[in-house]
């Protein structure tokens, strides 16, 4: 396990919440997803957990925090159990699942603690957000591809070194 590549992911996502950046624009939830991907140890969810939780520190913990929690739980649960080949294709899907989890989950805290427990509210809640949607999905896509493509790079590198 390349403990020095965890290290920087996890403060890589930390600190990306700190640099300027459109609403949800961050790398937060494809390193949830790399992590399952990519990673076998037993702790490894902790990963974009304590991302999280770091930059939250300094930023400010806020109501619907346990909500956003579990949606990077599960997406790391996504990536870890339905990666099954290492496929750009794969990695799309698996990121447009994310963001929409992500939205899906994280909103539904937001309904729960800030809107009327109404069909109405429900509604009002969820295309409020839609704005925000658009970053998730855009950034999740971006970093995704990133990750995939530095990846697929280092397997086709060390095929090539094992291969001389």
């Amino acid at each position: 396990m390349n403990y020095l590549l965890i290290i920087l992911l996890t403060f890589f996502a930390a600190f990306s919440r700190f640099a300027p950046h459109p609403p949800n624009f961050t790398p937060i939830l494809s390193i949830a997803l790399f992590c399952g991907i990519s990673f076998r140890g037993k702790y490894i969810f902790l990963i974009p957990l304590f991302s999280m939780v770091i930059s939250d520190f300094f930023i400010g913990y806020h109501s619907v925090i346990m909500f956003v929690y579990v949606s990077l739980l599960i997406i790391f649960l996504l990536g870890k159990y339905l990666a099954k080949e290492n496929s750009y294709n794969s990695t799309i899907v698996l990121s447009l699942s994310s963001a929409f989890i992500f939205f899906a989950i994280s909103n539904f805290g937001v309904w729960l603690i800030g809107y009327p427990k109404t069909i109405s509210g429900f509604i009002a809640c969820y295309v409020a957000a839609l704005p925000f949607l658009l970053n998730t999905l855009i950034s999740t896509l971006i970093f995704s591809s990133v990750f995939h493509y530095c990846k697929s790079f280092n397997v086709k590198e060390r095929e090539f070194v094992h291969n001389r």
